[in-house]
């Protein structure tokens, strides 16, 4: 008997939890760039076995779950939970980086102490422009600088 049933749960309650994550599965591969036969690979199982997995004809075990989120950075529960939320990478981190001393520039050059929360409205803003500046235009790289006049009207006195 399953653990739903012993619990008051249905057995639909269980299929609908088993199709869930393996969407999220499939998800997750997908945002971790990697191709079905090289996740399979990844895992030491077969290509086909992976599709089964992923299309909810075979079963996820917690041993597979744990290489799984390990594989896609990403923790079990929210692969179990539908809530994928991956590390931020280290060009992401980068670009972090490139803004927060764009920002710095402006505070220097303004002369100004803002508040910390004002310093993280900036940061933020800075980023979200940029993001959908290289977003908009592909072949753009990542450049803060195209947005400084923005940072300097919010710092302005």
């Amino acid at each position: 008997m399953s653990y739903d049933k012993c619990n008051g749960g249905s057995e639909l309650d269980g299929e609908i939890n088993a199709v869930a994550i393996h969407q999220t599965l499939k998800q997750a591969r997908e945002q971790a760039g990697l191709t079905l036969e090289k996740a399979a690979d990844c895992i030491g199982i077969s290509g086909a076995s992976f599709s089964r997995m992923e299309n909810g004809l075979s079963k996820v075990t917690m041993d597979r779950l744990e290489v799984l989120s390990a594989l896609y950075e990403v923790s079990a529960s929210a692969l179990v939970e539908g809530s994928i939320v991956t590390k931020p990478s280290t060009i992401d981190i980068d670009r972090l980086k490139l803004v927060v001393e764009a920002v710095q520039q402006v505070v220097n050059e303004r002369k100004v102490h803002p508040s910390p929360e004002k310093m993280a409205m900036a940061v933020a803003e800075l980023y979200r422009l940029e993001i959908t500046h290289i977003v908009n235009d592909v072949t753009a790289v990542f450049n803060p600088s195209r947005h400084m006049e923005i940072v300097r009207t919010m710092f302005s006195i």
